[in-house]
């Protein structure tokens, strides 16, 4: 393999290790949207799994216990958050925003705490590198998409997963109905509540998940604070751009992922560009995204909008 092609593998490879925290927290999200639940606290949820994930390493020693504990902090913060959403209907952006502050100074708190005097961390090599057989050894796509975390390989399955889940399960049609008519569903007898907590705590697996992932997988078992660093609402733009289908959602957040590896390929590929503007090129791309596309009728239509029982359209 030359030199251009080994560039080109890292820069993929890159991106794909880059986007991977964003792209779970965004198939959660996508799958709350479609119930109706708009989940701005997405970014405090994938914080919860960063600390939970850093306690359950020191705890245990054990990176795949990490990251299960760190999907279960992210479920119980969701757990929480949805109790304050769905079944308080408590205006979500408004919740979603306290919640974030609260999860920022809440993590640090933890940190501080339980983590300040923690061992160092053993070999991660479990979590962080998988190669499959055969496909390792293609070039270029072999370094770059067959030799990566196993939770990478697991967020495909889920997407792919969800994705018909969504489109041929009847699971799929009560969930897209609950967020398109709460009131009309609930009518038809199905239960509109516990479907939307439900899909509030498979977010908070989701996001979890990804927390824990940035926490055990990308930064070596270290937790800093704030560390998703506005992650949680990139993942949220995410999930609206690829219009809340599983499958576009990890084709955007590669491509996002790939323009945030620039800032550590780009000399490599030959963009003389200032850091600071590539660190924000995910952002302003996903920002500029957004307010082009915008609402344009295809959002849920309960989106957002708290379910109260025998209400009139």
């Amino acid at each position: 393999m030359d030199f251009d092609a080994v560039t080109i593998a890292l820069f993929l490879a890159a991106g794909v290790r880059l986007c991977l925290p964003v792209a779970l927290a965004a198939l959660g999200e996508a799958v709350s949207e479609r119930a109706g639940v708009f989940t701005i606290g997405l970014e405090g949820l994938m914080l919860f799994g960063a600390v939970a994930s850093a306690v359950g390493l020191a705890m245990t020693g054990s990176p795949l216990m990490a990251l299960v504990i760190g999907t279960g902090g992210g479920a119980a913060a969701a757990f929480v958050l949805a109790l304050g959403t769905v079944l308080a209907r408590a205006n979500q952006i408004v919740m979603g925003i306290g919640f974030n502050l609260l999860a920022i100074g809440a993590t640090s708190l933890i940190r501080q705490l339980v983590l300040t005097n923690a061992p160092p961390t053993g070999s991660l090599r479990t979590v962080t590198m998988m190669k499959l057989p055969w496909l390792a050894d293609l070039p270029v796509v072999g370094r770059a998409f067959f030799s990566q975390s196993p939770v990478f390989y697991l967020a495909v399955v889920i997407a792919v997963l969800l994705w018909a889940m969504l489109r041929y399960s009847r699971l799929g049609l009560v969930l897209r109905a609950v967020g398109e008519n709460a009131a009309a569903t609930d009518a038809a007898g199905l239960p509109v509540l516990p479907i939307r907590m439900g899909a509030a705590v498979f977010t908070g697996v989701m996001a979890g998940l990804g927390g824990a992932t940035l926490c055990i997988v990308a930064s070596g078992g270290t937790f800093v604070d704030n560390m998703t660093a506005g992650r949680g609402y990139l993942a949220i733009a995410i999930a609206i751009f690829a219009r809340w289908k599983p499958v576009r959602v990890m084709l955007v957040a590669f491509v996002l992922g790939l323009l945030e590896a620039l800032q550590f390929q780009g000399q490599y590929l030959g963009i003389q560009i200032a850091t600071p503007l590539l660190m924000a090129a995910p952002f302003v791309v996903a920002l500029i995204a957004w307010i082009a596309i915008g609402r344009a009728g295809a959002a849920p239509a309960d989106l957002g909008r708290p379910f109260l029982r025998g209400e009139l359209r």
